[in-house]
């Protein structure tokens, strides 16, 4: 079963239509450890349409997953020099690989998190809830690391995403009250 979603259109950039019109959005074909749902672009949409449809497959799309893809697509139209100095605009890969990686962490009960530029065209993920940090930093596609630290215990993690995903998966239950 498949729930669909609609995102309000913005005025979908290049860089926008990139991201909401591919294929490779979709989470299917990642490692489904959790039977996370997918997320992808619905087939045959133009994006001169007024709203573009994000199906969630294989389960109920968490409420916090919409406004987080959301966050993440604004981010796409930021244009270069967006902090009136040098910063790159994003780059539609880390794009991607955000909500690929929002689709895989979110729980039903998972507060969204801030979703940042940063000035190299990646983006970060921020929590800071129930006495938790989580950052998590999209540099590229394939340079994602976090860094969670509890305020009470004092107990900090700082990795790579890579080999540590289910260490985030548990830092991220932890903000989520689990």
């Amino acid at each position: 079963m498949a729930d669909a979603v609609t995102l309000r259109d913005t005025g979908y950039s290049l860089s926008e239509a990139a991201v909401l019109s591919n294929p490779w959005v979709s989470t299917a074909t990642l490692p489904d450890v959790l039977a996370r749902p997918a997320v992808l672009t619905a087939p045959g949409e133009a994006l001169s349409t007024a709203t573009r449809r994000v199906v969630i497959r294989n389960g109920p799309m968490p409420p916090s997953l919409l406004k987080s893809v959301q966050g993440v697509v604004e981010l796409l139209a930021l244009p270069a020099g967006w902090n009136s100095y040098s910063a790159k605009p994003i780059a539609p890969d880390n794009a991607i690989r955000a909500i690929r990686l929002l689709a895989e962490l979110l729980e039903p009960q998972t507060p969204p998190p801030a979703v940042v530029p940063t000035v190299r065209g990646g983006i970060q993920l921020e929590w800071h809830t129930n006495g938790i940090n989580i950052e998590i930093y999209i540099d590229s596609p394939e340079d994602v690391r976090f860094f969670a630290e509890d305020i009470e215990s004092g107990e900090v993690a700082e990795e790579p995403l890579a080999g540590h995903e289910n260490t985030l998966r548990l830092w991220v239950q932890r903000v989520s009250g689990k």
